[in-house]
């Protein structure tokens, strides 16, 4: 009889320390997928996460929205992000601006491109600045002086050329320091956008 409460108390110590071990672990792992949900834009509290910092989810990418950005507009960045390494790059420093070449193998992704820069062409012409949630501060800049930038746009076979000149040497840094952001996110996709943002 004594053998028999002995063993019935040891299971139930035991068994109270596995709950006890399982319940603090599983709250751990819930905090931690809470928090990987908000910063991935997969749970409720995503919206009110988008305002206090950076969040990034890979597939629906809600960075990509702005002010007035259209679904297409969105689509191409999304296209663009996700398949960036099969994105080919060049860009020349001029004394007054740059000249780039965007484009790609892939016919879908470069369709993206060439969407993307004549929109991004039209908006800067304009001055409607998209105020993408990930956009970098040189491109708000960039929107600032808009009328100090002159633009051409060649579509090739492969993707699209683009030079952008300026009097203004300010601009013109401008120009060249968002160039080599571009690349930069070219090369590297989300990975470029999160480490700036967190700098």
């Amino acid at each position: 009889m004594r053998k028999t409460v002995i063993t019935a108390t040891l299971a139930f110590v035991l068994g109270g320390g596995a709950v006890f071990f399982y319940l603090n672990h599983n709250a751990k792992s819930n905090t931690y997928a809470t928090m990987h949900a908000m910063h991935h834009g997969t749970s409720g509290a995503a919206s009110k996460a988008r305002t206090q910092g950076h969040i990034h989810d890979e597939m629906t990418m809600p960075g990509l929205n702005g002010t007035d950005t259209t679904e297409t507009e969105v689509a191409d960045l999304r296209t663009i992000f996700q398949q960036h390494m099969e994105i080919e790059r060049r860009v020349t420093n001029l004394p007054n601006g740059i000249s780039t070449f965007t484009g790609s193998q892939n016919p879908a992704v470069r369709a993206a491109i060439v969407s993307h820069v004549s929109m991004m062409v039209t908006r800067l012409e304009e001055g409607r600045n998209p105020e993408v949630i990930i956009q970098s501060p040189t491109l708000d800049a960039l929107f600032d002086v808009h009328e100090e930038i002159e633009t051409e746009i060649e579509v090739t076979d492969t993707g699209i050329d683009v030079i952008q000149t300026s009097s203004n040497p300010e601009v013109v840094n401008l120009l060249q320091t968002h160039a080599a952001e571009v690349s930069d996110m070219s090369e590297r996709g989300m990975a470029a956008v999160h480490e700036r943002m967190s700098q």
